[in-house]
């Protein structure tokens, strides 16, 4: 055999092994998990359109992913959508979920919070003619003959209503804030107790025949009465790392502007009164 043929033999050789080499460590690495901008962010969040639809759409994912967005996250986000206060019983016991949103600094998680990234404007709805002099100065002493409807965990986010359970006729805490506008405009209740944004947009989901909507009948006047503060709520990570990549994200949104466009792009009906209130409750 002639020496050329030889070194042609095993330069062959040398080409296969390292073909070889190189597909099994391909069949190896293809096993392995997708790289991480493949895998899901897997948050809890709850059901409260406009703020967060079943889809996974709303005031909230749209700030939660442009957060992200401007940080770089190359993940994709997907949101486990459930009733509210599930979502925080769910993120405890499920450790699939790395994330939990729309938390207020009452309820407490394991984890690592984030800046306050969302604000509800909480408050009173009623009809003008069940209560004309309107609440005053003392809003919560003024409900106390009221029947009341609000959002379940109402008095863990907003604890001034905590005696207001105990002391008026009627207090029910109901998740379906659809519900909400419904007993209202039927006379069940004097007063809703819940988000202007959520209670506005199942109103207007209701109809025409619900108080509150343009097209209601003269003789109701719904009236917004915003005694609370604005809540804050955060977002509670299982991860340091992701907690600081959102607030760093969340920091240049609210610089430059798109914060601010996408609150202003979730507004209230004008067919309900908003009434003007100095001060507010903590």
């Amino acid at each position: 055999m002639h020496v050329p043929e030889i070194m042609y033999r095993q330069a062959t050789d040398i080409v296969l092994g390292a073909l070889c080499l190189g597909l099994f460590f391909f069949a190896l690495l293809s096993g392995l998990p997708r790289a991480e901008d493949d895998v899901a962010l897997r948050i809890a969040a709850p059901l409260l359109p406009p703020q967060m639809d079943l889809d996974g759409r709303g005031r909230e994912a749209d700030i939660v992913q442009a957060a992200f967005e401007a940080a770089g996250l190359n993940r994709r986000i997907e949101f486990h959508i459930m009733p509210f206060t599930r979502h925080w019983k769910s993120y405890a016991s499920d450790q699939r979920l790395d994330a939990v949103i729309t938390v207020p600094k009452e309820v407490t998680l394991k984890g690592v919070r984030s800046e306050p990234y969302i604000y509800y404007q909480n408050g009173v709805f009623y009809d003008r003619s069940s209560i004309p002099g309107g609440l005053g100065n003392n809003p919560i002493g003024a409900l106390e003959l009221s029947r009341i409807v609000t959002f379940a965990g109402s008095t863990a986010v907003l604890k001034e209503l905590g005696p207001l359970s105990e002391r008026a006729p009627m207090y029910i805490e109901r998740a379906d804030q659809l519900s909400h506008s419904v007993v209202l405009a039927s006379g069940f209740v004097d007063v809703v107790i819940a988000d202007e944004l959520i209670f506005d947009f199942y109103t207007r989901q209701v109809g025409a025949s619900v108080a509150g909507t343009v097209d209601a009948p003269p003789s109701r006047e719904l009236v917004f009465d915003p005694i609370f503060c604005p809540t804050p709520y955060q977002v509670v990570f299982r991860s340091f790392e992701l907690r600081e990549l959102f607030n760093s994200g969340l920091s240049v949104i609210q610089k430059n502007g798109t914060l601010e466009k996408i609150n202003s792009d979730y507004h209230a009906s004008r067919g309900v009164q908003r009434l003007d209130r100095e001060g507010c409750l903590k």
